[in-house]
C-alpha cells in the first residue's frame, strides 16, 4: 500500500497548516511540553481486540512495561496488569461539554488517564490532548509528534494509532500494538458478539497505518504489530512479530 497517493487534497490545504493548528485558535496545554522527551525506548499500546485472550499468558509481563490501553479496556476483568496510560480519542465519552467523561471509559487505577478530543476536557483526573478535525487525517497530512512541536493531533482512524503520536511525542523509539484486530465484531472480553460503539471505516485505518509506519521509519523509529491475525500485519501494512518473541528480545 503506498502511502503517497492521495485521491485529493487534504483538507489543511484550505483550514492551514499543522504550524498554525490547523486554523484552530487555540493554545496547546502546558503538560505537553512538560512531558515532551521524557522518556525513550520501546512502548506497548493496546486495542480491545478478541487477539488479546490468546496472548493472556505472557500480558502479566505488561506490569513491567510502559502500557497505553483505550476506550472501554476496563471491561476486560482478565487482563493482568494496570495500564500506565489510558486514553480516549473518539467523541461519545466526553460529557456536559468536557467537564466530565463517562465512567464506562475510564481506567480505575491507571497513572494518566488522557483524552484526546477537540475541545478543551477539563473532567477531574483527565489530561486533555487536543485533536485536529476528523478532516484532518494521518494518511493525507501525516503522523506528527516525531519533532519539536506538536500540532492538534490528526485522526488515525483507530484509537491505538492516533494516541501512538502521543507516545512518540513523549519520546518512545519503538511502538508495539497489541489488540489491534480491526473486525467490526469482537472485543477481548466478548470475542464472539462485542461490537464496536461505530462501524469502523477499514480503508481508512489501513491507509493511516501505513502513512504512520512511513513517517516512523523515516525518523528512525518502528512500528510493530503484535497482534495475531490482525488485519493490519496480515494485509503487510505493519510487519508482525510474535509477542513472546518482543518480550524475550
Amino acid at each position: 500500500m503506498s502511502s503517497s497517493i492521495r485521491i485529493f487534497p487534504g483538507w489543511s490545504d484550505f483550514l492551514g497548516a499543522a504550524e498554525n493548528h490547523w486554523g484552530m485558535e487555540m493554545t496547546m496545554p502546558s503538560w505537553l511540553d512538560e512531558v515532551h522527551n521524557t522518556k525513550s525506548g520501546r512502548t506497548f499500546i493496546f486495542g480491545s481486540g478478541p487477539s488479546l485472550t490468546s496472548q493472556l499468558p505472557l500480558l502479566g509481563a505488561m506490569k513491567d512495561e510502559e502500557t497505553w490501553t483505550v476506550n472501554r479496556m476496563a471491561h476486560w476483568k482478565d487482563l493482568p496488569f494496570i495500564p500506565v496510560h489510558h486514553v480516549i480519542a473518539e467523541p461519545g465519552p466526553v460529557i456536559d461539554w468536557g467537564r466530565g467523561i463517562n465512567d464506562l471509559y475510564a481506567f480505575p487505577g491507571a497513572l494518566n488517564h488522557i483524552s484526546i478530543h477537540w475541545t478543551p476536557v477539563t473532567a477531574p483526573n483527565w489530561l486533555w490532548c487536543p485533536k485536529a478535525p476528523d478532516d484532518i487525517q494521518m494518511r493525507w497530512e501525516g503522523f506528527y509528534g516525531l519533532g519539536d512541536s506538536l500540532p492538534p493531533l490528526p485522526t488515525g482512524w483507530a484509537s491505538p494509532l492516533t494516541l501512538a503520536q502521543l507516545a512518540c511525542w513523549i519520546g518512545f523509539t519503538e511502538v508495539y500494538f497489541l489488540g489491534i484486530d480491526t473486525t467490526q465484531v469482537g472485543q477481548a472480553w466478548d470475542p464472539a458478539q462485542g461490537r464496536t460503539q461505530q462501524e469502523r471505516n477499514i480503508r481508512s485505518i489501513l491507509e493511516c497505518f501505513d502513512r504512520g509506519r512511513t513517517d516512523m521509519e523515516h525518523a528512525g523509529r518502528t512500528m510493530v504489530d503484535c497482534t495475531p491475525g490482525g488485519l493490519v500485519n496480515k494485509e503487510g501494512v505493519l510487519p508482525y512479530a510474535e509477542l513472546g518473541d518482543v518480550l524475550a528480545g
